[in-house]
């Protein structure tokens, strides 16, 4: 029997994401009546993308006679993933991009610092491990570079994938967490500010040009929220959001800065000329 009162639905159906109109959106399904909930909850399997998750916890009409909705405890990889997978970097698109602009020793520190991997699912694709302030790992998420422009591939179709998925590790619940929170030191009396991209290839890149500061990225615009950044919420913490999104990232600062955290916002990127998406490492490499 399950115990709890809405799960997501474990059908193979997928309807229309209310946030990126992609059909991509898994229902929540009412356990005891088998029906669907409204239309706005559930989860949209675009996770990095779009990554839309509304729980029916926050309808108190729907949750009314019921007083604990449980929710499912997050899940870990094994540390020893990361010892299978951080090597191989001469056939590691990205990691030979980096050689091409970087010096290696600092290329090298970089790989160590984030535990840059490397797996062969497409060949010369690189994982970007998400790991907690208290080095659990929460997955990694895979993608494929060009290692002549250092530009994602896209084409015939997103490379990007996770690699819970690619262990074929079920049952699996998913809670991201920045990537390059197990960088901070909750304890240390002179605390490095942060600052925050989106990319984890922009987080990267600037931790060799600034290494005075702790380099992270939310992995998604849709990411920076208060679940994510509470274990950084005593630093100093500056975003550079992408161009075009400066508004959004400003607005949701002001909502952040409203349950006490200490951001700024820079707007170097969106004073640029630059199109749309373009970030602080294309900024730079130009």
């Amino acid at each position: 029997m399950n115990s709890y009162k809405y799960t997501l639905d474990k059908s193979s159906k997928k309807f229309r994401c209310p946030n990126c109109t992609k059909k991509a959106f898994v229902y929540y399904v009412d356990n005891e009546t088998g029906n669907y909930l409204s239309s706005k909850y559930g989860r949209c399997d675009r996770e990095s993308s779009c990554g839309y998750f509304n729980q029916p916890s926050g309808n108190k009409s729907i949750i009314a006679p019921f007083q604990n909705i449980q929710t499912l405890n997050p899940s870990y990889l094994s540390e020893k993933v990361i010892e299978s997978y951080c090597n191989n970097y001469d056939n590691n698109n990205f990691i030979q991009f980096l050689m091409k602009h970087f010096p290696e020793q600092d290329v090298i520190q970089a790989i160590e610092t984030y535990y840059i991997g490397t797996t062969d699912i497409w060949n010369g694709a690189t994982i970007f491990w998400q790991i907690d302030n208290h080095h659990k790992i929460h997955t990694g998420k895979v993608m494929l570079y060009d290692c002549i422009t250092g530009y994602r591939v896209k084409k015939p179709f997103p490379h990007i994938n996770w690699m819970h998925k690619v262990l074929q590790v079920e049952p699996f619940v998913l809670q991201q967490c920045l990537f390059g929170l197990h960088l901070i030191k909750e304890h240390d009396q002179k605390k490095k500010t942060i600052c925050l991209v989106e990319s984890e290839k922009t987080a990267i890149i600037m931790s060799m040009i600034l290494p005075n500061y702790h380099w992270m990225a939310t992995g998604s615009k849709t990411n920076l929220k208060h679940e994510l950044l509470n274990p950084i919420k005593n630093f100093k913490i500056i975003l550079f959001p992408d161009k075009s999104e400066l508004l959004v990232w400003g607005d949701k600062m002001k909502s952040l800065i409203d349950l006490g955290y200490n951001l700024k916002c820079s707007s170097l990127i969106e004073n640029t000329n630059y199109i749309d998406g373009f970030d602080l490492a294309d900024f730079i490499m130009k």
